[in-house]
Parts: C-alpha cells; sequence; structure tokens
C-alpha cells in the first residue's frame, strides 16, 4: 500500500490544490466581468469536490517516448472539472452579489498562496537534503 504521506502524493496534491485554484481564479474573474451583463448567472467550481476527484484519480506513471513517431500518453495532469451556475438572488439585474463574488475571490486566493507556498517549502526541504547528503 502506497503511503499516502509520500512526498509524490504531497507534490502531486499540492500541484493539483493550484492547478484547481487557477481555473476557479478565472471562472470568478469571468463573473466579475460579467457584472454588468443583464440576467448572468454566475458559475463557481466546488473545490473540496474537486480535490476529492483529483485526489481519487489513480495516478500512473508517465512513459517516455523515445521516438518523435509514437502516440503519447495523456497525462490528463489538467483536471476536467465542469462549473456550474450558483443559485443567486434576483437584485432586478442580474443574479449576482459583488460582495459574494469577491469573497470567493478572497477565499481562492489564500487556498492558492497556501498551496503555493508549501510546496515551494518542501522543494526548499529537498534541496537542502541534496545539499546535505553530498557533503
Amino acid at each position: 500500500m502506497p503511503d499516502k504521506l509520500s512526498l509524490r502524493n504531497m507534490s502531486s496534491a499540492l500541484e493539483s490544490a493550484i492547478s484547481i485554484a487557477q481555473q476557479r481564479h478565472n471562472i470568478i474573474s469571468s463573473n466579475i466581468s460579467n457584472l454588468e451583463t443583464p440576467g448572468y448567472k454566475a458559475k463557481d467550481i466546488d473545490f473540496k469536490t474537486a480535490m476529492a476527484q483529483a485526489l481519487g484519480s489513480e495516478s500512473t506513471t508517465a512513459l517516455a517516448r523515445t521516438n518523435a513517431g509514437h502516440i503519447g500518453q495523456n497525462t490528463g495532469s489538467e483536471p476536467e472539472i465542469e462549473p456550474f451556475e450558483e443559485d443567486g438572488e434576483w437584485n432586478g439585474f442580474n443574479w449576482m452579489s459583488i460582495d459574494k463574488v469577491m469573497n470567493k475571490m478572497t477565499e481562492n486566493n489564500l487556498i492558492y498562496r497556501t498551496a503555493t507556498e508549501t510546496l515551494l517549502r518542501k522543494i526548499a526541504i529537498m534541496k537542502e537534503v541534496i545539499r546535505e547528503g553530498g557533503r
């Protein structure tokens, strides 16, 4: 049974979190762009569900292509995430609230920054281990 806390699994989980946060940022930015669009309904990604889906998928070892004519393996590093329309309150113009959208943007930014900082610290630890192991 593989160790769920191994460096490879942790790095993969952090990379998935960063990728999902980037995709969610694009959707939230689109919502902000459409703030003045009549009848627009905000879209979003459920981060917890997307992460569970990314962590639950079996990861396979990537195969090396020894010849350019060989068929490449689709690694699927970008999980397929389908945004959904949110239920909102009709404000007389559209279904969006700028306060809710900005709260989601702030929450998503925190998730992205935390995952990125954690990944950078893991890499710094690996570099230190390699440097000290060479002595």
